[in-house]
């Protein structure tokens, strides 16, 4: 099968490649009441907006599920070395969706560790703080959209806790989203720190 993925978006630069395990409308966190913003879940948005995004993202998890990491990493690694505009220069999971299982996390810290090897910045967001991130942790900046489960523990090793807001709180231990990773890469370089965005 082939695997897809994207580079960049609006928000993010082209020199980011993008890897989803499933879809918004389909997410585990979601199910298990993990997310603390489903109802406001931006990926949903573009699944309805535009009719290829589900498809897509549903392919990508069917690859998810039937290529190994390895192949997936040389993939991404191959289009990269293939590209003059486009190298990649950090790899981002889950922009949509999160994990399903602990085997999916235990997948995905497999390609990061074969990317990071070759110098690409690896982080990605999730919910499924009910897993076991420590592998993933060990080569990716792990962002958590909830306060639930073991957040706390993951806190303490370098997760960041990325929470959605209405508005700033204005505390000084939290760093505020600049909503363009154009210009920010807190959420791939940042360790241990509260990130506010607001809700988009």
């Amino acid at each position: 099968m082939e695997v897809k993925f994207t580079t960049g978006n609006k928000k993010l630069p082209k020199t980011t490649y993008i890897l989803n395990v499933g879809t918004a409308s389909n997410c585990p966190s979601e199910k298990l009441g993990l997310c603390d913003v489903a109802k406001d879940c931006y990926a949903k948005k573009s699944e309805r907006m535009y009719t290829p995004v589900e498809p897509f993202r549903q392919h990508q998890r069917r690859v998810f599920d039937d290529v190994d990491a390895e192949h997936i990493a040389q993939v991404l690694l191959d289009a990269s070395e293939r590209s003059r505009t486009k190298k990649m220069r950090s790899f981002r999971f889950s922009e949509a969706g999160d994990f399903a299982t602990q085997a999916d996390v235990d997948k995905m810290a497999d390609v990061c560790e074969v990317l990071s090897s070759r110098g690409i910045k690896c982080y990605g967001y999730t919910c499924r703080t009910d897993l076991d991130l420590n592998g993933l942790m060990m080569h990716a900046q792990v962002n958590l959209s909830n306060d639930y489960e073991r957040s706390d523990e993951y806190l303490e090793k370098g997760a960041n806790r990325f929470k959605v807001v209405d508005k700033f709180s204005g505390s000084p231990k939290a760093v505020p989203c600049r909503a363009d990773c154009n210009v920010c890469s807190f959420c791939a370089t940042m360790k241990g720190k509260l990130i506010e965005v607001i809700k988009h």
